[in-house]
Order: C-alpha cells, then sequence, then structure tokens
C-alpha cells in the first residue's frame, strides 16, 4: 500500500476492477504513459463484479449485428483468449450449447444463429441426438438446439491478478483508499487526514460506484444507477450429473 502523502500522476484510474487494469494495460502498452495510480477501496482487488462474475468469453451471439457490442466481442474475446493462453491462464475451453426451455421459442434459435454468423461468430445447429451425444442430461423440448464451439470460460480473479502483476512490473502504482476524499475541482483530490493526490486525467471506473464518484467532481448529479443481480448456480463436484459444456 503506497503512502497517500504528496502523490502525483499523469493518469488517476478511480477503481481496479477488469475496465480500470485494462486501461491501465493500455496506456502502457501505447507508449502514452505509465505514471498511473490506481485508486481502489479494497484491499485487494477483484472483490465486487469483476471479480465474481460468470467469467464467461461470449462468442458474439446474442448482439444485435452492427452495434457496438456486436463489433467488439469477437474480437476482444480473441484477443482475451490469445492474452490468457500467453499468461498460462487456465481457460475452459468448453463451447456452449442453447436449448429452448419451451417449443415455442424454438424460433429464437434462428434468430441467434443469423445474429451469430453476421457477427463472424462460429454456430451451428445440433439434434436430438447430436445434443445427447454432447451432453446426456440435456433436454430439449424442440429436439435441436444451437452450439457455439468458441464460447469459453476463465475464472475472472485470475485474469485480474495476473494484470495487477504485470502492470506493477512496468511502474503502474496502486493505492487501496479507504478514507473518505473530496476534490477541489482543480485536479486534485484531498483526503479526510488532508494528504493529496495531483494528477493530470483522471478516468472513473468505479463500477456500480460510478456515479457516485462522478457526482463528487460534480458530473451527472441527475443520474443514478440501477444496479441489478444476476444469480447462476454451480454444481457440487460430488453431483452425478457432469455437464462438460
Amino acid at each position: 500500500m503506497l503512502d497517500q502523502n504528496n502523490q502525483n500522476c499523469d493518469f488517476l484510474i478511480i477503481g481496479g476492477g477488469m475496465v480500470g487494469l485494462s486501461i491501465a494495460h493500455q496506456l502502457v502498452e501505447r507508449k502514452i504513459t505509465k505514471n498511473i495510480l490506481i485508486l481502489d477501496k479494497e484491499k485487494k482487488l477483484g472483490m465486487h463484479t469483476s471479480g465474481r462474475n460468470s467469467g464467461v468469453l461470449h462468442a458474439g451471439i446474442y448482439y444485435k449485428p452492427s452495434s457496438l457490442k456486436a463489433k467488439i466481442c469477437v474480437s476482444g474475446a480473441q484477443r482475451l483468449k490469445s492474452w490468457i493462453k500467453d499468461k498460462k491462464i487456465n481457460l475452459n475451453e468448453c463451447g456452449k450449447l442453447i436449448i429452448p426451455t419451451r417449443v415455442d421459442l424454438d424460433k429464437q434459435l434462428d434468430i441467434l444463429a443469423e445474429r451469430g454468423k453476421a457477427n463472424g461468430a462460429k454456430v451451428e445447429f445440433l439434434d436430438e441426438s447430436q445434443i445427447k451425444e454432447l451432453v446426456p442430461e440435456a433436454n430439449s423440448p424442440s429436439q435441436r438446439g444451437l452450439w457455439s464451439p468458441n464460447t469459453a470460460v476463465v475464472k475472472p480473479i485470475k485474469v485480474i491478478e495476473k494484470m495487477e502483476e504485470d502492470l506493477r512490473s512496468k511502474g503502474v502504482r496502486f493505492l487501496n483508499c479507504s478514507l473518505k476524499w473530496s476534490t477541489n475541482g482543480d485536479n486534485q483530490i484531498l483526503f479526510s487526514n488532508q494528504n493529496k493526490i495531483n494528477f493530470e486525467q483522471t478516468i472513473n471506473c468505479a463500477g456500480l460506484q460510478a456515479d457516485k464518484i462522478s457526482h463528487i467532481f460534480g458530473i451527472g448529479k441527475n443520474y443514478f444507477l440501477m444496479p441489478f443481480k444476476g444469480v447462476y448456480y454451480e454444481i457440487k463436484k460430488e453431483s452425478n450429473i457432469k455437464i462438460k459444456t
């Protein structure tokens, strides 16, 4: 943990999650600056959304063609896969099987297939026998499914840990900040113990706290985040069900 007294940086990044770390990585890779300070309220990075999500590297099936998400998803997943393999992080290239929960939802598979193809993702239809061969426990009411072989899964906390390690080795500094702070609007934040951080630029990557950070800087005071929690299940290791995709 750095001393909060007399800190100066070119870029102050508020939030050490996946977005904040990725931006710092790009600033260094593009030789813009290494004089970066990442501010995070937790003692360990990845304690919130970035380190607790499903870790799925989506293949680009769901997004409307020509949308920003569609444009970056396929190439972004490929770049991240290459980076993960280069850093020797475990990657589960298990693919994804999409099946309807009701017969009347089967037509959605055709929409997803067209979107996937338009976005450059690899997809193919499987019949009932192919589904059973791939996942014996699966049951498709319409007797068909959509297979995405390039969908993969990684433990997001491992990505965060490796990115932090790489950034530290390149001179990027990290500051755990549990103190209250404010800004005087002059490229400076002031802590409750009167220590200061001076910066040229600041980037708000505070996730679900991003609105509160913006308000401190006097920006977007009429906007507020409304978070929604997603829930997913993990099959116990002792379970007889062994889903491999």
